[in-house]
């Protein structure tokens, strides 16, 4: 089964929000409670919610005249059977991704769901990797200020 971008962009997300915190967690700890929310079912079928909304305004973009403006720009021995030409001037995105994948809107809403049940592994997983972060932050500081 080919993995979509889809799949990989919660976790990039909720790894990237954890390595942001511990500039912000000098004042202030919100790693637990932002770690207890991407665990929480609840905002995980909020999220999914939010997402297949996206996706699914995603999924309306027209693309076939596009496709079609490309096939004719396309050089000769670019050319391909499986060109843009079989693409029809009236599709959607989400009739070429129905055309690779007749399952795609369950399976993107099951992609979406695991990405979502992930995001809150990896908050958990970064949570207690957090303390050694920050310590190995601060002693680089301190090498630093001490070679000035």
């Amino acid at each position: 089964m080919r993995r979509s971008t889809l799949s990989l962009t919660g976790p990039i997300f909720a790894a990237s929000l954890i390595l942001a915190s511990p500039a912000l967690a000098q004042d202030h700890q919100p790693e637990a409670e932002m770690v207890d929310r991407l665990n929480d079912p609840a905002f995980q079928d909020d999220m999914v919610s939010m997402m297949s909304g996206f996706m699914m305004a995603m999924m309306d973009l027209p693309i076939g005249q596009f496709a079609h403006a490309m096939g004719k720009a396309m050089p000769e021995d670019m050319r391909r059977d499986d060109d843009f030409s079989a693409i029809s001037p009236d599709a959607t995105l989400g009739d070429l991704a129905r055309r690779d994948d007749p399952d795609f809107d369950r399976d993107a809403e099951a992609e979406m769901r695991r990405g979502t049940a992930m995001m809150g592994i990896i908050a958990s997983e970064f949570g207690a990797l957090l303390p050694q972060l920050q310590a190995i932050g601060n002693r680089m500081k301190r090498r630093m200020d001490a070679s000035e």
